[in-house]
C-alpha cells in the first residue's frame, strides 16, 4: 500500500520506476588503465585518494599521459568523472580517384558526472559512436584537397551559395553529435538506469587541426613555447558566463522559470523595502549594468542565477549550465532545470600545422576539479617543472598528469587535504589528459587501445572506454 501511495504521486512515481530499472554499463573505470580488480577497488577509498596512471603508457596515443583520483567524500557515489579515448579512421572509395581513402583521427573526451554515474558511463561509452557517424556524413568532403566546400548552384534561381570552410562542417559535426547523444541518454532512460548527468568535453585530432567541443566546465589549455605561452581552447560554463543565453530563454519562454524564478539579475538580494526604488540590475542584452525601479513581483521571485565564482546556481540547483542528461532535475517550485540546461557545445579550432611544435608543447584536458584549484598559470609551472626534472621519455606525459593531481588534490593531513601552499585542496573528482602536440602528423600505432573498425553505429566493434568492453567481433 505505501508503495502504490507514493506511485500516484507525479515525479516519485518516474523514480521509483528508474530504480527499477537495469544499467546498460556497469560502473568501472577506464579500460585503457589496465588496472586490477584489487586496484580498482581500492581506487574508490575517498580517504586515500590514489592516483590512478595507466600501466602500460606505450598503449596510449603518442605515449600521452593520464591520471584520475576520486573525491574526498563529496558525493556517495564512486569516481564520477568517466574518460575515454579512440584511435580510428574513416575510410571510404573516392570515386573522383577511383581509389580507397582513409582519414585517421585520435578522440580523448573527460565526462564529469554529477547525482550519479550513469550519464557519465553512457556518455563515454557512446559519444564515439555519435562523432564518427557525424563525420562519416561529411567524409568525402574532408577528402577534398580544397579547404571549402561549395554548394551546388541552384539552377532554377541561378544563385551561387558562399563558400564554407570544411573545418565547419567538422563543427557542425561535433555540435550534432553532442545533441544526439543527450537525444540518445533522454530514450534510453525509459528503458536503463541512468542516473544524474554530466559535463563533457572532447578534443578531436584530424587533418593536423584541433577541435575542442565543449559543454560544461572542464577546460583544455595548450603550452607552448616550451611551455612559456598559454592558449585557452575552451570557456567553463558556469551560469555566470552564459547568463545571457539563459536570460534570453526565460525571455523568450517566461513559463519555464514558472512564479518562482525570475530572469532579471540584481547586484544585490532584494528586500520589501527596496519596492519602488532603483536598483543596479542585468539583463539579457546587457554586459554592463544598469537601474531599474523594484516591483513587488521582483521581490517575491528569486534570480535565476543566484551566487558567484563556483558557488554560482543555475535556478538555486546546478552549477554548471551545459551538459548531458539531467532530464529528471527538478528546481524549487518545480521547475524543470532541462530546457536551461543544454548539450549544445562550444567548438574552438587550433590549427596545428601552423606552428613547429616540440615534445614539450602539450594539451591539458582537465575536468574542474583540477581547475578549481589549480589556475592556467599554475597548470603552466607544474609542466615546466616536471619538463626539467624528468627526461622526455614515453612516461613524461602521465608524470606531468600525475603532478598537476597531486598538486590540486594535495596531501591529507590534520587539516583534511591541503595543498602545497597550506590551502584547502580540491575535494572534488579530477581527471586530467596530457596530450603531446608534436606528434599530430603521426598516426597512433594500431595496437593502441581505444582502436575502432567500420561505422560503430551499423555493427558491434570494440569499444575501449570507460565501462565494460561490449560484446564484439574480433579485431582485425
Amino acid at each position: 500500500m505505501a508503495m502504490e501511495g507514493l506511485e500516484s504521486i507525479p515525479h516519485i512515481s518516474e523514480r521509483i520506476k528508474s530504480d527499477k530499472l537495469p544499467v546498460k554499463y556497469e560502473y568501472k573505470r577506464p579500460v585503457f588503465l589496465e588496472i586490477s580488480q584489487q586496484e580498482a577497488d581500492q581506487s574508490t577509498d575517498h580517504g586515500l585518494r590514489i592516483i590512478l596512471t595507466p600501466h602500460n603508457v606505450l598503449q596510449m596515443p603518442w605515449h600521452s599521459g593520464y591520471a584520475e583520483t576520486i573525491n574526498s567524500g563529496k558525493s556517495l557515489y564512486s569516481n564520477e568523472d568517466q574518460a575515454a579515448m579512440h584511435v580510428t579512421h574513416l575510410t571510404f572509395h573516392d570515386t573522383d580517384k577511383d581509389q580507397a581513402m582513409t582519414i585517421p583521427y585520435v578522440f580523448f573526451g573527460i565526462f564529469d558526472g554529477h547525482a550519479g554515474t550513469g550519464a557519465a558511463l553512457t556518455t563515454a561509452n557512446t559519444i564515439h559512436c555519435h562523432i564518427k557517424d557525424r563525420l562519416t556524413a561529411i567524409r568525402h568532403f574532408l577528402a577534398r584537397e580544397t579547404a571549402n566546400v561549395v554548394a551546388e548552384d541552384d539552377p532554377g534561381l541561378g544563385f551561387i551559395t558562399e563558400a564554407i570552410p570544411t573545418e565547419s562542417l567538422v563543427i557542425g559535426a561535433m555540435e550534432e553529435a553532442f545533441t544526439e547523444m543527450d537525444d540518445q541518454i533522454r530514450r534510453e532512460r525509459e528503458t536503463y538506469r541512468i542516473k544524474g548527468g554530466c559535463t563533457a568535453i572532447v578534443a578531436l585530432y584530424l587533418q593536423s587541426k584541433l577541435y575542442v567541443a565543449n559543454a560544461g566546465d572542464c577546460r583544455c589549455i595548450l603550452l607552448t613555447e616550451n611551455c612559456t605561452k598559454i592558449t585557452e581552447l575552451s570557456m567553463d560554463f558556469t551560469p555566470e558566463t552564459d547568463r545571457k543565453r539563459l536570460q534570453t530563454l526565460g525571455y523568450l519562454q517566461p513559463q519555464l522559470l514558472g512564479k518562482y524564478f525570475g530572469r532579471i539579475e540584481y547586484q544585490r538580494r532584494l528586500r520589501k523595502k527596496d519596492i519602488g526604488q532603483r536598483v543596479l540590475y542585468r539583463d539579457r542584452h546587457m554586459a554592463g549594468w544598469g537601474y531599474r525601479t523594484v516591483s513587488e513581483d521582483d521581490v517575491n521571485r528569486v534570480p535565476m542565477i543566484i551566487g558567484h565564482g563556483k558557488r554560482a546556481r543555475l535556478m538555486a540547483t546546478i552549477g554548471t549550465t551545459r551538459g548531458f542528461g539531467d532530464h529528471d532535475l527538478e528546481a524549487p517550485g518545480g521547475q524543470w532545470i532541462k530546457p536551461f540546461l543544454t548539450p549544445v557545445p562550444e567548438v574552438r579550432v587550433h590549427d596545428l600545422s601552423e606552428h613547429d611544435y616540440k615534445p614539450n608543447d602539450v594539451m591539458i584536458l582537465a575536468s574542474d576539479g583540477l581547475w578549481e584549484r589549480i589556475t592556467n598559470e599554475e597548470a603552466q609551472e607544474i609542466a615546466q617543472e616536471t619538463l626539467e626534472k624528468h627526461p622526455i621519455d614515453e612516461k613524461i606525459y602521465t608524470n606531468i598528469a600525475h603532478g598537476l593531481i597531486h598538486a590540486a588534490r594535495g596531501t591529507i593531513g590534520k587539516k583534511g587535504w591541503r595543498t602545497k601552499k597550506d590551502q584547502i585542496a580540491s575535494g572534488d573528482d579530477i581527471t586530467v589528459f596530457v596530450v603531446p602536440l608534436n606528434c599530430h602528423r603521426t598516426v597512433p600505432e594500431s595496437g593502441c587501445l581505444g582502436e575502432m573498425y567500420d561505422n560503430p553505429l551499423e555493427s558491434n566493434p570494440i569499444t575501449y572506454a570507460s565501462g565494460s568492453v561490449e560484446e564484439s567481433v574480433s579485431k582485425q
